[in-house]
């Protein structure tokens, strides 16, 4: 049973790659937290509290990525498998497919993203659609941050400034057929998909 951040991220280290909330065939850390499966909405579980803070945890670890993997839900992934997620985000046909049908706000924060490097937003706000269409099509790294007035803030990071030499090196041996294989493996085959954006 998961307790505390620690034993979030020994279940991430141990399982490669745990969705926040239930997905077909994959460990959640809901339900590690939980015992067992959840009935209902997680948030009125007598652990939600415990549940949402630890996910916000994770989503602001530099030892976890935080992206929308499986089902289109966050999965949290180990580091062994930075550069294969790298290499599925970063591939060229992948990219120009989950460009399409982007509406004129995410593309003008997709290019402030790739200029700036990094752009920080409240959570919720005017550009919240655009940040989440982002962040579903795998098109930039997202991660969250709290600062001291105490609420949080998403951070969105092009993807080739999240890298490191270590990640991009180990990217740059694999096909993309061969990342997409390893992912899929993964996550239990992800009968479900790993999302539209991840064919």
């Amino acid at each position: 049973m998961v307790r505390t951040e620690h034993d979030a991220r020994e279940l991430i280290r141990q399982k490669r790659v745990v969705t926040e909330v239930p997905a077909s065939g994959m460990t959640s850390l809901v339900e590690a937290v939980a015992g067992g499966p959840v009935h209902g909405s997680w948030r009125t579980h007598a652990k939600g509290r415990l549940m949402y803070r630890l996910g916000r945890m994770l989503r602001a670890s530099d030892e976890v990525l935080a992206v929308r993997l499986v089902e289109g839900k966050v999965a949290f992934v180990d580091p062994v498998l930075w550069a294969v997620v790298f290499r599925v985000a970063m591939e060229p046909s992948r990219r120009r497919r989950s460009l399409e049908g982007l509406s004129s706000q995410a593309r003008a924060l997709l290019t402030a993203v790739e200029r700036d490097r990094v752009v920080r937003l409240e959570k919720q706000g005017e550009w919240t659609k655009g940040r989440e269409a982002l962040e579903e099509r795998l098109l930039v790294h997202v991660s969250e941050a709290e600062p001291e007035e105490g609420h949080h803030v998403t951070v969105l990071r092009a993807w080739r400034d999240w890298v490191s030499p270590t990640v991009k090196e180990a990217a740059e041996t694999l096909t993309y057929d061969e990342a997409l294989a390893r992912l899929r493996g993964a996550c239990g085959g992800a009968p479900a998909g790993l999302g539209p954006w991840v064919p």
